[in-house]
């Protein structure tokens, strides 16, 4: 291996198909080549439909659909000309442990399409970093600083969003203090992910008795109408009450930098209330911890009657964590403790 000081890295990550995945990878590609010059950085997705969003240069060049046999072809013939070009590849995945990622490395290693493969924990791996941080893009950073013998500037750690949208306008029209609910999850349709809707209506009803407050009901999902009429069954329509359904990136960023307070499950857009940095209040269920942000100004309210920790994944046993079971009165006495603050 060549010597750190001479090492044109490129670094192949793996990821999924949410917002938060992108916002977080594509942050981590943009401070990696500020770091290094001369990185070049790829994705390998599973389907992603945001990646279109990345703003620095070609996305179609950087991310590639692994899913679709056109574009994993063209993946690997972009691994092999850099390669030639003199790089050094590192396959490294964006969950610690997937074996799915591991194996999909370890291929394009034996296609010598890359070198190495990286991983947190995984023993077969020819390179282990151990992992360090609380937050998902802190673990990467960390990464990248033991594997290239880095310095990581403090500010680095602050997740900025790789979309282009950051200047957007924040003003609203009123004095009001403006509360954002965000019940959806892209897996919504299991309980785990998902605050049933009369719990969000006691919510609801709680900030209504509070003068000062507008509330906005925002974001994209296939129960928003279902939602808007259950709410509107059982509260009196009223100023103060905002259903906004989101059609883009655009929209969800405008309305979350237009908040005093976020209230929402753990879903992407926790990660782009962090990146603004917004107060919040997460509803989190099964959710890796690493994936959830953390602040002096978020609360993170979790199922404590779950017996095991969550693995981001749905399972039908009682004993692990869901949002479905988190109390209302959880939720609002955290708002009264968040809003106390202000």
């Amino acid at each position: 291996m060549k010597d750190l000081n001479s090492l044109k890295p490129l670094l192949l990550y793996t990821m999924t198909s949410g917002l938060g995945d992108f916002i977080v990878m594509g942050d981590l590609m943009i401070k990696i080549e500020e770091l290094v010059p001369e990185a070049r950085c790829f994705i390998a997705h599973r389907g992603n439909p945001h990646v279109s969003l990345w703003r620095k240069d070609d996305y179609s060049k950087r991310f590639y659909d692994v899913y679709k046999p056109s574009q994993f072809f063209k993946l690997i013939t972009s691994l092999k000309r850099a390669r030639k070009e003199g790089y050094t590849g590192f396959g490294l995945q964006m969950a610690p442990g997937s074996l799915q990622g591991f194996l999909f490395h370890t291929f394009l290693k034996k296609i010598k399409s890359i070198d190495f493969t990286v991983d947190f924990n995984l023993i077969n791996a020819d390179i282990i970093t151990s992992p360090k941080g609380n937050y998902i893009l802190d673990l990467h950073l960390n990464q990248i600083k033991d594997l290239l013998k880095l310095d990581i500037p403090e500010d680095f750690y602050r997740l900025e969003l790789p979309t282009g949208n950051e200047d957007l306008d924040n003003q609203t029209n009123n004095n009001r203090k403006r509360i954002g609910i965000h019940p959806w999850s892209r897996r919504g349709d299991l309980p785990s992910f998902a605050w049933p809707f009369e719990n969000w209506l006691e919510a609801i009803k709680f900030l209504l008795d509070r003068k000062e407050l507008e509330i906005v009901i925002f974001g994209k999902d296939g129960k928003f109408e279902d939602f808007r009429a259950y709410m509107y069954e059982r509260v009196n329509p009223s100023s103060r009450i905002k259903f906004i359904p989101c059609n883009s990136v655009k929209e969800l960023i405008t309305i979350v930098k237009s908040l005093d307070l976020l209230l929402s499950v753990n879903t992407s857009v926790v990660h782009i209330g962090y990146a603004l940095g917004k107060k919040m209040i997460i509803l989190s269920g099964p959710s890796l911890d690493l994936w959830t942000p953390r602040g002096e100004n978020i609360i993170i309210i979790n199922d404590d009657k779950a017996v095991f920790s969550g693995s981001d994944k749905y399972i039908n046993d009682a004993r692990f964590p869901s949002v479905s079971k988190i109390a209302p009165k959880s939720l609002l006495s955290s708002i009264s403790l968040i809003l106390g603050k202000q």
